[in-house]
């Protein structure tokens, strides 16, 4: 086998083994993969995703989507995902620096705009909270956590007008959550 061709297969023997559900072999492929050809970032990627799945493993996936956003500052997908584990780790203004760069990449990307969201009311900036999560909304209208992240947002700025207006909308799709956000901010039925 050729030296060009071992990155290949074991990109290709990746993607089997996780379309397989075999995480572990699958990243031992795109190990193998990146060992050989350590700029190909769609290998670090997958690698990524692969060890999200895994709680002990969100180290591995932080330095795979790292190394990714390294070799591919424009791909909004790493960087989002990037941001992601860093939220997750504390680390906040870190991570709304990757988010943010995700919808300036990707503006459609629905999951970055509520990353921010959700950070930006971590941080306290409730007003840039709410432009995010409303963002993230339009584009994803039936994504739940949205929503009641939105409402949260809402309510931290005094707009009781536009609190009422998605949680009337939640209870349109999702009743259960709007049964749990009525309860937890005491809105009427």
């Amino acid at each position: 086998m050729s030296a060009a061709l071992g990155p290949a297969i074991n990109y290709a023997a990746g993607q089997l083994w996780a379309l397989l559900r075999q995480n572990e072999r699958a990243v031992a492929a795109f190990r193998r993969c990146i060992a050989v050809d350590p700029a190909r970032v769609a290998a670090w990627r997958m690698i990524g995703f692969l060890c999200q799945q895994d709680e002990r493993l969100h180290n591995d996936a932080l330095h795979a989507f790292q190394r990714s956003v390294e070799l591919a500052p424009d791909d909004a997908v790493s960087r989002y995902n990037f941001g992601f584990l860093l939220h997750r780790r504390g680390e906040l203004e870190h991570a709304l620096a990757q988010m943010t760069a995700a919808v300036g990449l990707r503006p459609a990307l629905d999951q970055a705009w509520y990353g921010c969201g959700l950070l930006l009311s971590e941080l306290g900036r409730a007003h840039e909270a709410v432009e995010a999560l409303k963002r993230a909304v339009e584009l994803q209208p039936f994504n739940g956590s949205a929503s009641y992240a939105l409402c949260q947002a809402c309510r931290a700025v005094g707009d009781e007008e536009g609190l009422l207006a998605e949680y009337r909308r939640i209870g349109q799709y999702d009743p259960r959550t709007a049964r749990r956000l009525g309860k937890e901010m005491g809105l009427p039925d």
